[in-house]
């Protein structure tokens, strides 16, 4: 029986012959009602059956609790003075020792809207049941309702995820994959957003969601709240895909198929220029164009792009000065030229594209030309020029904006110059800086989580792969790979700020790897194929079933 029922009923046994609701009685002996009755000869009134301070008279029996000789009226343990939902009784209204005040304010518990003073209201509180961590506290009282170790004034009365449960009874209040005890009410990025609430708490350029609470590197820092990747890079081991290509060369992630997506038949196109791969390494052609005799670099569109570019969608060069093609996504449409830069002497886009996927140039396509031109284009295909630089450049990412951990190349575009065995990097201003990194570049990717590797060995023309989970001490760093790869080596350096300088360190081969050879374009995947199978999706709980309103 509930704790406040037991209370009412013991308190009706009390009354005896009284009526339950109003009885009279006369003479010195008779009892006045349950709720308050019509005095006796010389008895007083009743009190109410909320006033315990109502007394009778010298003699006569009053109400149920006030009674005749200076006694007080009825206290109903099932009222609710304060109204949140909560009896009295339950709340200590009768308490032996007197109400509680648990928060001290001077008013005690079953008159306080608030009782544990944490800014969210009794009834609010009760919304998860009457002990949600089960504590033995009453969510009322309980300063930390449940139990993750940031109290609930801290974390608030709002839904920050959208999963109906306020964040002072969520255990992972932003839906991260990372428990708020683990995050804690404190703020490693100081942007004066707490871990538990922030999106990016470390503000290193990757989600926590995509960092999660492990420890990739090993340092004794979870990934979410650790901006550098100590220790040297793993060393890889690469597997050989056995499918077989025709003198492949470009290669990106078509998100829509999860699958990748290459350019092959080097030097005369024929019969296709396109392919896609598929999980269990058959070709499908992507696309009817053919003919391009160049080196064909290609960039894809991924999905969530700022700038409004369809997931799949494709551009590339199409071996005229200054033209890009683009490539729907079904590769049904061919736009041959898209954009046609303006003026002469552009250069070919055997350079590199990369379709920004960071938002800080806004989702634009990047281009960087043979002739060391550096243009953003936007989804209306409105070329913008950036730079001119004379040199050839091969390889372009878009940086995270996140100097914690990339420096002074956070936000910018960089490229390699191959010839020079430089780096540039390109502000959206304008800006132009340039660095000695020991690498002749030929490509350039940020690790993705969660992302397998894929390259393209000219050498061979085969494809390699390696799985995410041996990138995994490397995620958020970029790679750089180069042409010449010397033997027992893999031609793949991981770069890094490491707070003074940009270092660009060799990624070891394990002794079972397949050799490298020769490199030309590589990427990040969430495709599979043959012997490197998909990545497995994130492990994250779902949500529990929202509260009872």
């Amino acid at each position: 029986m509930p704790r406040n029922r037991m209370i009412f009923h013991a308190a009706v046994a009390v009354l005896g012959a009284g009526a339950i609701f109003s009885c009279s009685g006369t003479g010195e002996d008779t009892r006045g009602g349950a709720f308050g009755g019509s005095p006796g000869s010389g008895g007083g009134s009743g009190g109410s059956n909320l006033d315990a301070s109502a007394s009778g008279g010298a003699s006569g029996s009053g109400g149920l609790i006030g009674s005749g000789g200076g006694g007080g009226g009825f206290i109903n343990p099932n009222g609710d003075e304060d109204g949140d939902g909560i009896s009295d009784g339950d709340e200590g209204k009768l308490a032996p020792g007197g109400p509680p005040d648990t928060d001290g304010d001077g008013t005690p518990d079953f008159q306080d809207t608030d009782s544990d003073g944490d800014g969210i209201l009794d009834a609010d509180e009760q919304l998860g049941g009457d002990d949600f961590d089960g504590d033995g506290i009453w969510n009322f009282r309980d300063t930390d309702s449940d139990g993750d170790g940031i109290p609930d004034g801290a974390d608030g009365n709002t839904d920050v995820d959208g999963d109906q449960w306020p964040n002072f009874l969520d255990e992972d209040s932003d839906q991260d994959g990372i428990s708020d005890m683990i995050e804690g009410a404190v703020d490693t990025d100081g942007d004066g957003t707490l871990d538990f609430l922030d999106e990016d708490s470390d503000a290193d350029g990757l989600t926590d969601l995509e960092e999660g609470p492990d420890d990739w590197d090993a340092d004794g820092i979870i990934n979410s709240k650790d901006t550098f990747n100590d220790g040297p890079p793993p060393a890889i081991s690469l597997t050989q895909i056995s499918t077989t290509f025709n003198n492949p060369i470009g290669i990106d992630f078509h998100e829509p198929t999860n699958t990748v997506v290459m350019s092959v038949n080097y030097s005369n196109g024929a019969p296709l220029n396109f392919e896609r791969i598929e999980n269990d390494g058959t070709h499908q052609p992507f696309s009817t164009y053919s003919g391009l005799t160049n080196e064909v670099k290609i960039a894809t569109a991924r999905a969530g792009n700022r700038g409004g570019f369809i997931a799949g969608d494709m551009f590339v060069g199409n071996g005229i000065d200054g033209q890009i093609v683009r490539v729907t996504d079904d590769g049904n449409t061919i736009i041959n030229p898209w954009v046609d830069l303006p003026g002469g002497g552009n250069g070919l886009m055997r350079g590199s594209l990369f379709v920004d996927t960071t938002g800080v140039f806004n989702g634009d396509l990047i281009v960087v030309t043979t002739v060391g031109q550096v243009w953003r284009v936007d989804v209306n295909g409105t070329p913008t020029m950036l730079a001119a630089i004379g040199v050839h450049l091969e390889g372009a990412v878009v940086v995270p904006d996140a100097p914690v951990r990339y420096g002074p190349i956070a936000g910018k575009i960089i490229a390699g110059a191959e010839e020079q065995t430089q780096l540039h990097a390109f502000g959206a201003n304008g800006s132009h800086e340039v660095y000695s990194v020991g690498v002749a570049v030929e490509d350039i990717d940020l690790i993705f989580p969660n992302e397998n590797y894929f390259g393209v060995n000219y050498g061979t023309s085969k494809l390699l792969g390696a799985d995410a989970a041996q990138f995994r001490p490397m995620v958020g760093d970029i790679l750089l790979n180069q042409e010449s790869v010397a033997a027992g080596t893999s031609g793949l350096f991981r770069l890094q700020w490491d707070g003074t300088q940009l270092v660009a360190q060799p990624v070891p081969l394990a002794a079972d790897s397949a050799p490298a050879g020769q490199w030309e374009h590589q990427t990040f995947a969430g495709a599979g194929i043959l012997e490197v199978p998909p990545p497995p999706p994130p492990m994250m709980e779902p949500p529990p079933p929202p509260p009872p309103r």
